[in-house]
This record gives structure tokens, C-alpha cells and sequence, in this order.
């Protein structure tokens, strides 16, 4: 039996996030002062704007209001603008550690981007 493409979707990005959730987790025993303290919560954040992305592009493609390119660059766009805003919030802020909290949050975006790209190369293919 097939399944869904979301749901296979969503099965794969919960397991990239459980990888990632377990390498932070040893990361923040063995690197205390290197590694923002906040990280399962950008997690988190990673996952539901890498889900509800995928989950909006999938659903604009199948009404075929707009072509794939100009979906997932306005997706991938918005991400962009939700993570600079946040990333700006909490610099702003000073309630964390800087420099811990920058090097927390740019591997994040590096990762789910670098897998958020793969998945769609993978989707476009389909097409």
C-alpha cells in the first residue's frame, strides 16, 4: 500500500528531527558554553515552519494555481522572513547568550534547509 506523500513527508522530517534532536541533545552535555540551552525549542520552530512549507507548496501544486518555482521560492521566502524575525527577537532581546544562541540557530537553519532542499528536488521530480 502507498502512502500519502505528507504523511511520508512528515514520517521523514520526524525522523531528521529526532537525529537532530539526539546530536543536540549530546551536543548540550559535552559543549555547555557552545551550544544555546533554548535549542529543542528552535527545534521545534525548524519543524513546524519546515512542515507547514512543505504542506502549503504540496497543496498549491495540486490546485496548480501557480507553477512550482514561484511556490517554493515564496515558501521558502516566508521561512526565511520567520527565522530572521525570530533571530532578531532574541538577539534583541539579550535573554540568551549570543554567541551560543548564533552558532544554535545557524546550524539549525543550515541542516533543515540542506534537507528542506533535498525533499523538494525529490518533490520537483515527481512533478
Amino acid at each position: 500500500m502507498k502512502k500519502h506523500p505528507l504523511i511520508s513527508y512528515f514520517t521523514k522530517l520526524s525522523y531528521f528531527s529526532i537525529v537532530v534532536a539526539f546530536i543536540a541533545f549530546f551536543a548540550m552535555l559535552f559543549l555547555r558554553n557552545k551550544i544555546s540551552m533554548n535549542l529543542p525549542y528552535y527545534i521545534v520552530l525548524f519543524y513546524i515552519c519546515t512542515a507547514i512549507g512543505y504542506t502549503l507548496t504540496y497543496y498549491s501544486i495540486n490546485k496548480k494555481s501557480m507553477r512550482f518555482e514561484n511556490i517554493f521560492m515564496l515558501v521558502k521566502f516566508g521561512k526565511l522572513f520567520i527565522y530572521i524575525i525570530v533571530f532578531s527577537v532574541i538577539i534583541l532581546s539579550n535573554t540568551e547568550n549570543t554567541i551560543p544562541f548564533v552558532i544554535s540557530y545557524l546550524l539549525l537553519y543550515a541542516l533543515y534547509l540542506i534537507f528542506d532542499t533535498i525533499t523538494f528536488k525529490n518533490f520537483s521530480k515527481k512533478i
